[in-house]
């Protein structure tokens, strides 16, 4: 099973986020996951990705942000996305708007793997074509299709 497949469901993506700026933006993603029981504190939760944002902006330009945690409570990966259309202000260091949110949560105990799926997710979303057909996607299916179909993860 490709990681992907593993991580990422289309109940973990909203497509036509209504959030404008970045704060906003990881509370409305963060909320995925309140229904599947995977976040047992999600307040908790939201507030670690929130102070982490605040250190420092987690965009990394191309209209692309990937907010990020690490939180013992949680019991496996975790992997939302988020598509906006019109852009959010997320402090990019190109003064770009973010279209694309990867919110990623692992486990402290899985460090490396967070680390191998931080820069699965730059190596992916740095190419054109990708984030164009995400941004376009219509549907958190077509979404998941997108990423588990890619083979530029590599």
């Amino acid at each position: 099973m490709d990681k992907w497949e593993r991580i990422l469901k289309p109940e973990n993506v909203i497509v036509g986020m209504r959030a404008q700026r970045n704060l906003d933006a990881i509370r409305e993603l963060a909320m995925v996951f309140d229904d599947d029981g995977a976040v047992p504190d999600s307040k908790q939760f939201i507030a670690d990705i929130v102070r982490r944002e605040r250190q420092a902006s987690t965009a990394i330009g191309k209209g692309v942000a990937v907010p990020h945690t690490h939180d013992d409570r949680i019991a496996c990966q975790l992997l939302a996305i988020g598509i906006s259309r019109d852009g959010i202000d997320f402090d990019a260091p190109d003064g770009q708007p973010v279209h694309l949110v990867a919110l990623l949560a692992t486990p402290q105990k899985h460090q490396k793997q967070h680390m191998d799926l931080l820069a699965s997710l730059s190596r992916l979303l740095q190419h054109d074509d990708v984030r164009q057909r995400l941004v376009e996607a219509a549907d958190a299916s077509e979404v998941v299709d997108i990423f588990t179909g890619n083979k530029k993860t590599i």
